[in-house]
């Protein structure tokens, strides 16, 4: 069980990383997916503090991701934060009217982060 939590870890943190550092910096292919996925206005000027609430809420996410592989209680809450921020994601998405293919990588994306979640409460 402990290899599988750890192959997952890696899988999430594979997602979480990039983001966790384009977000905040305002790194524009960052920026562009996000406003392609959440249509928030962020590339007009609108909403500029998202792009770092969920670079910060990667950060913590992804750290207590790294954490669990030790302590899996925290894994647990770093994968139930990154669990939700795909779910907003998949809302928004589906807000907007997207439908198949493009809802693939955040189900697969949440569903990573639900993978994880479940072999850290049984660690």
């Amino acid at each position: 069980m402990f290899a599988l939590a750890v192959a997952l870890t890696v899988l999430l943190l594979l997602e979480v990383v990039p983001s966790a550092v384009a977000q905040p910096a305002r790194a524009r292919p960052g920026l562009e997916r996000l406003d392609e996925l959440t249509r928030l206005g962020v590339l007009d000027g609108r909403r500029l503090w998202v792009p770092t609430l969920l670079g910060t809420l990667h950060t913590l996410g992804g750290s207590a991701v790294l954490v669990g592989v030790r302590h899996p209680p925290v894994g647990v809450a770093g994968a139930a934060l990154e669990a939700g921020i795909f779910a907003w994601v998949l809302v928004r998405q589906l807000r907007a009217g997207d439908r198949g293919r493009a809802l693939f990588a955040y189900t697969l994306f949440l569903g990573m982060a639900l993978a994880v979640l479940v072999a850290d409460a049984v660690r």
